[in-house]
């Protein structure tokens, strides 16, 4: 898990500039810049926007259950989960980016391999069970 998220504070702060900035797409939720989804990447201490409208920090927080934003956007993402694939393009890649984020990897969002594919769907399957209660 995860042992590098900010504290809340940071991570509101982070996401409402992230919502006024003109690079904020709010259908998705991602930058149009890095295209990056800002509910995950607002979490993460040495994440930075491309604008520097806010920059790294040192602050963290360290905690074995994962931040509500997270739990939501699991929730979406396994909802879209159908017999050991990802229904389509939007939901595979929101997927890996989560599970890059929750288990501190650096799968492709762009990935074909099914191996990768199959890690990061069972790492979410798994999650997903948890907090779907």
């Amino acid at each position: 898990m995860n042992k590098f998220f900010v504290p809340n504070k940071i991570y509101e702060d982070r996401i409402a500039i992230c919502r006024g900035c003109k690079f904020y797409v709010s259908l998705l939720g991602n930058c149009s810049i890095c295209k990056c989804f800002m509910k995950v990447k607002a979490r993460i201490s040495n994440q930075y926007c491309p604008q520097k409208y806010w920059d790294k920090t040192k602050e963290v927080e360290t905690t074995e259950e994962l931040p509500q934003e997270m739990i939501t956007e699991l929730l979406y993402v396994g909802k879209k989960l159908i017999k050991g694939r990802f229904k389509n393009h939007e939901i595979k890649v929101k997927a890996i980016t989560l599970y890059n984020t929750i288990y501190m990897t650096n799968y492709n969002t762009r990935t074909n391999c099914g191996s990768c594919l199959a890690t990061c769907y069972d790492g979410i399957t798994k999650l997903y069970k948890k907090y779907n209660k």
